[in-house]
């Protein structure tokens, strides 16, 4: 079945308030104009919005006769004619003889709407062979009034790849013959100009960009800005911007920050009226993987801040659910476990009473790794008892020297929060992983958050040496600010898993963006963990895989788009990676989120698709609190009790899995929301994995 493309606006032109909606449509290798009177549109939607009464019309066709469209059309209605209604503009791709490709203009004479549409110039060249659909604005640029045509469209190059190309046509009026000829005259003696490349060779594009016109931070001029697709190294995409500064003459095309590299296909940007009346943001909407579309925000401020990814429309292709999903064992902290309690008395006491021990009320996260026989756990933001601020939220450490987990784990806390010199560790800044090294203990924290909008973002990645078990560290350098913002970190020999390097290595599993980013890869020598730099990122490739030296060549491990807290470790047992994530929101009870698993006989790849090992309502009314429904709420000294709870920060502990019946018993660390605590999880994964 083919394909049938749409462009959509809503003009000007009709009887009532409402203006009429314009589109136009593909059928077959033609281009139709179709649209709606909207005049009655009062009358559209009954009561329940489950009926539309108005009637579309298939008005005129565009395209000629000797015309083959190969592609989506784009319409705008123009200030191009002296009448009230403008022009309507379209640019379509059309099938040449010779078998390349053109992007052509049309356009109608909106004074009288049973004028043809007619055919405009070509707007590429000779020498150019359109890869796919055009985007047009008219923008406020030009020589007068009325302001130029703006179209960007990727074009094909000799050496097989994509750019995406400007092109523009001046509509000022001073050289055309008269002010009574200029609308008959203009749209077929005025050329298309040639502009700059945007993306050059850097750059392979997979798709259509989309163009807007927006102001920049001081409103005092303008800019254009464009979204596209482009090609990874690995066979994945990526959603781009680039910007153009424009003053009395344009300058460069610029490469700006990556929106997502779990891209599936085009995207579109405007500027909205959010952020401030001098900074208002992009809004962009792209395909992802798993058949979702996504909304990103930029703030479009001078601070060059990250895009913000704030939702998603739909998801078509969920992760598949596991029949048999994690349990609980225990709740390591907190004075208290209230699941299944009444609300009356007193509710048994948790495993750890880590409040009457440790003075800790309440925690989070709880990563691990091992280190002088015993293992370590490093735990996120804590409330101790006589919490206050600005005490607070200070990290905790603990230790334990059980053998196995299978009753629970016994916590023992170092006596003082894993403070390092330099650097700040409020809300929001914690303990990401942590290695144990020539008998030095390594940890990872995050630093620098900020709250963008109503987004939290952790703002970069630290390392820090502790030769006394924890309890002083020293920071040794900054890890990353861009993709490997949060981290998973492990030693291995490399020629056990396929990596660069001689002796062993660290490796960093990692994500940038807090829940706006995908996961990456990268390996150093462990000898030379106090020395900056020296990390290779794996680039792409799974029977070659390639590796730079730079952040930015680092290409996903695989899609996921909306990803939190992390843990990627080899488990012996069952001969594999295996990575535990929270995926989307944690209190997404939709149950498309969740605890998601994956594994890879390397760390590079191939990755399995996601598994959904835990989700919110396996636990909600458990002992994840549901509002009017259990007393599992923690408040320290507020009322929680209509928060939703929600989990993140899956830590597995693999040295505690062990063979169990058909499989391997795995164990985790999970947080839960409300209340502020740590679970002991544990699931068995069927053996041999497929």
């Amino acid at each position: 079945m083919p394909r049938v493309y749409v462009s959509l606006i809503q003009s000007n032109l009709g009887r009532g308030h409402h203006g009429n909606f314009e589109a136009v449509i593909t059928e077959g290798e033609q281009l139709w104009y179709w649209y709606r009177d909207n005049s009655n549109a009062e009358l559209d939607w009954t009561p329940d919005n489950s009926a539309i009464r108005l009637p579309w019309i298939r008005a005129q066709r565009i395209t000629g006769d000797q015309d083959k469209v190969t592609g989506p059309g784009c319409i705008i209605q123009s200030a191009s004619n002296t009448g009230l209604h403008g022009n309507f503009e379209v640019v379509v791709p059309l099938r040449q003889a010779n078998g390349t490709t053109q992007l052509h203009h049309f356009y109608r004479d909106n004074s009288d709407a049973r004028l043809p549409w007619i055919r405009g110039q070509r707007i590429t060249g000779d020498q150019d062979d359109v890869a796919g659909p055009g985007c047009i604005i008219q923008s406020t640029f030009g020589a007068g009034l009325p302001g130029n045509f703006e179209v960007v469209v990727p074009l094909r190059q000799a050496n097989g790849t994509t750019q995406l190309h400007h092109f523009h046509r001046d509509n000022s009026n001073a050289h055309l013959p008269s002010p009574l000829r200029q609308r008959l005259t203009m749209n077929v003696h005025t050329p298309w100009i040639r502009g700059q490349g945007i993306t050059g060779a850097s750059y392979d594009v997979a798709g259509p960009g989309c163009i807007t016109q927006s102001a920049s931070s001081t409103r005092q001029r303008s800019r254009f800005d464009v979204v596209v697709p482009i090609h990874l190294e690995d066979g994945a995409l990526e959603l781009r911007h680039f910007f153009q500064e424009r003053s009395d003459v344009p300058g460069p095309w610029t490469a700006g920050r990556f929106i997502t590299q779990s891209c599936a296909g085009f995207g579109a940007i405007i500027q909205s009226s959010f952020t401030s009346a001098d900074n208002a943001g992009f809004e962009v909407l792209v395909d992802e993987r798993r058949g979702s579309v996504v909304h990103y925000w930029h703030p479009n401020d001078p601070s060059g801040e990250v895009w913000i990814r704030t939702n998603r429309f739909t998801i078509l292709e969920r992760h598949p659910v596991r029949a048999h999903r994690a349990q609980k064992v225990i709740q390591l902290t907190g004075e208290f476990d209230r699941e299944g309690w009444n609300g009356k008395g007193t509710p048994r006491y948790a495993f750890n009473r880590t409040e009457s021990r440790f003075a800790i009320i309440g925690t989070d996260l709880g990563v691990s790794f091992p280190h002088h026989d015993r293992m370590y756990f490093l735990f996120g933001d804590t409330w101790r008892v006589g919490h206050s601020i600005p005490n607070d939220d200070l990290d905790a450490t603990a230790y334990s020297t059980d053998e196995n987990a299978d009753g629970g784990i016994r916590l023992t806390f170092l006596p003082r929060p894993p403070l390092v010199p330099g650097i700040s560790q409020a809300a929001f800044e914690v303990p990401l992983d942590g290695v144990s090294w020539n008998g030095n203990m390594y940890a990872f924290f995050s630093t620098n958050h900020r709250q963008v909008g109503k987004y939290a973002q952790m703002g970069r990645s630290i390392l820090a040496r502790s030769n006394n078990d924890g309890l002083d560290f020293r920071g040794l350098y900054e890890v990353s600010h861009y993709k490997f913002v949060n981290v998973s970190t492990s030693i291995v020999e490399p020629r056990e898993h396929g990596l660069p390097g001689d002796g062993p290595q660290l490796v960093v599993v990692g994500s940038g963006r807090y829940r706006s980013s995908d996961v990456y890869l990268a390996v150093k020598p462990a000898a030379e963990l106090d020395e900056p730099d020296g990390f290779l990122f794996y680039a792409g490739g799974l029977d070659k895989p390639a590796w730079s030296p730079d952040e930015e060549d680092a290409v996903p491990l695989f899609g996921e788009g909306c990803l939190g807290e992390l843990s990627a470790r080899w488990n012996p047992l069952l001969g594999a990676w295996v990575c535990l994530y929270n995926a989307d929101w944690p209190a997404d009870r939709s149950a498309v989120g969740g605890i998601v698993m994956r594994w890879a006989r390397r760390p590079y790849g191939p990755w399995s698709q996601g598994d959904l090992v835990f989700s919110v309502n396996d636990g909600l009314g458990k002992f994840m609190h549901l509002p009017g429904a259990d007393h599992t709420q923690e408040g320290f000294g507020t009322d929680r009790s209509a928060d939703l709870g929600g989990m993140y920060g899956p830590y597995q502990i693999p040295q505690y899995a062990r063979r169990s019946g058909n499989g391997v018993q795995i164990f985790f660390t999970m947080s839960t929301a409300n209340p502020y605590q740590v679970m002991l999880m544990t699931v068995n994964i069927p053996t041999p994995l497929s």
